[in-house]
């Protein structure tokens, strides 16, 4: 396998754990493309151990972009967790072409925080694909697919950090087949494909109705490093770090966000169809700690109980505005 010149677009430890792995197989990173707006230090460290040269192009599909790129002549473009769509003039730059890494078993699990998502739809597994890049969103060809697995208990970070350890290995036997000949391009099936957006605002409260099920996987799918998720107490939001929900526990109705009961480990809240056990919860600037809320303490907000109030309150301010005119 012969060294070739590579351009690394990327971010985080997945980007840094990349670039020192491709230096250590003696490939020259001619550079760096990083975030404009970075989420860690991590692969700008790692830069300058490595001394490579980094980059924040605003808008990297810019033209004097483009051209500053092709003055360093790559043999391969790399992306690894960038945060902007390379377009056509980029992904042409590279006689060996254009690859990226997903964390995510193409053709499923296209798009944004895919990590987040699987742990949400109670996989228990994420795929890992290096593939080419086309004019689409995760749509090229792929070349290597690995998988990796997420136990039942397994959070966020858990499994963010087993992909992120993953990822120079897969890239560098993706490299390594690429240059030796070995690479084989297998098209997508594109009617298998399923797409996720990015996670956003709002999407981290937790409703009570719901399954233990669903609600277990939403704690752990976006606990830190992620928001949290969250549900109201007394009007004040609370951050639930952690919970805990086994598929024996029994299912019955009763009223959902209710605390149903409390031991050693924390609550006991009823659900939509059993109950889920809330181990870390954290309010405003309290330290995060094991709840100890008494049995029948309500969490959540009741809709019906909302609009009445609403209601009322609309009927009294009509009434008072009647008498004055009056």
């Amino acid at each position: 396998m012969r060294p070739t010149r590579v351009i690394l677009f990327g971010d985080g430890g997945w980007a840094a754990g990349t670039l020192a792995r491709l230096c250590a197989e003696g490939h020259e990173v001619v550079a760096v493309v990083a975030r404009a707006h970075p989420s860690d230090g991590q692969l700008a460290a790692a830069a300058a151990r490595l001394a490579v040269p980094v980059i924040r192009p605003a808008r990297v599909n810019a033209a004097a972009s483009v051209a500053a790129l092709a003055a360093l002549s790559p043999d391969l473009v790399l992306s690894v967790a960038y945060d902007q769509i390379l377009r056509a003039p980029i992904l042409a730059l590279a006689p060996l072409g254009s690859l990226n890494v997903h964390a995510g078993k193409l053709p499923t699990y296209r798009g944004r925080n895919v990590v987040n998502w699987a742990i949400l739809n109670g996989e228990t597994e994420i795929g890992l694909t290096v593939h080419h890049m086309d004019d689409g969103i995760d749509t090229g060809d792929v070349i290597l697919q690995r998988t990796l697995p997420i136990g039942w208990t397994d959070d966020y970070a858990v499994v963010l950090a087993r992909v992120v350890a993953a990822v120079p290995e897969i890239v560098a036997e993706a490299v390594a087949q690429l240059l030796d000949g070995r690479a084989v391009r297998r098209p997508q099936d594109h009617a298998r494909a399923t797409y996720y957006g990015g996670r956003g605002p709002g999407d981290e409260w937790l409703d009570w109705r719901a399954s233990s099920r669903d609600l277990h996987n939403k704690v752990r799918g976006i606990t830190r490093p992620g928001p949290g998720a969250r549900t109201i107490l007394d009007g004040r939001p609370v951050v639930v770090w952690r919970a805990h929900w086994e598929p024996t526990w029994p299912c019955y109705l009763a009223t959902p966000g209710q605390v149903v009961g409390r031991d050693r480990r924390g609550v006991l809240v009823k659900t939509g169809d059993s109950t889920l056990l809330l181990l870390e919860v954290q309010q405003g600037d309290e330290r995060a700690a094991i709840p100890d809320w008494p049995i029948g303490t309500r969490l959540g907000v009741d809709a019906n109980v909302m609009l009445s109030a609403l209601v009322g309150r609309l009927e009294t301010l009509e009434a008072r505005l009647g008498e004055e005119v009056s």
